[in-house]
């Protein structure tokens, strides 16, 4: 993961919560401990986890706090940046950001969980990949929903890096 995607995560980490500090729901950290994942808690109270993915890259995902209610169900975020985007600057660099988020579109309807969520603030913009499962998911199956949040955002986050840096390339 990119150092950019992090610095921009501050100010646009919003998907489904509040920006203020919260204490970290312990709960999570007890599945996390259960399966053996090593996380940090970051200053929202989410749980923050590396993962080392494909050509000696690496994801973070986060766990989020917050939960929101469903019906009888609290839903609870599982989250990873895939790709940041600034204001294109040339015809090449919007052609390339516009098929960046068709793409998304279409991958997030063949999904089993999750999906594209796309947060622009001032002219960057962000795609986050995000799985909305039950606060109370159990701790193999929260272990099994981070990898894939990590694996997914990782990919899109190739392709991305290819396709926005071949079309800055494309204007020399």
């Amino acid at each position: 993961m990119k150092l950019h995607h992090v610095a921009v995560l501050g100010s646009l980490l919003f998907v489904a919560g509040n920006l203020h500090a919260a204490s970290p729901d312990a709960s999570v950290g007890k599945k996390l401990d259960a399966t053996g994942l090593k996380y940090e808690v970051d200053g929202d109270g989410d749980y923050k986890l590396l993962f080392a993915v494909d050509g000696g890259r690496s994801q973070i995902v986060w766990v989020r706090t917050p939960t929101e209610a469903l019906g009888g169900m609290r839903i609870r975020e599982v989250l990873s940046i895939g790709g940041k985007m600034s204001k294109p600057q040339t015809e090449e660099e919007l052609t390339a950001q516009a098929v960046l988020t068709s793409g998304a579109m279409l991958k997030s309807g063949n999904q089993k969980l999750g999906g594209w969520v796309l947060k622009t603030s001032g002219d960057d913009s962000v795609f986050y990949y995000v799985a909305q499962v039950p606060a109370d998911i159990s701790a193999e199956d929260l272990q099994a929903v981070t990898q894939v949040v990590a694996k997914s955002a990782d990919a899109f986050e190739v392709v991305a890096e290819t396709m926005l840096e071949t079309s800055k390339k494309d204007t020399y």
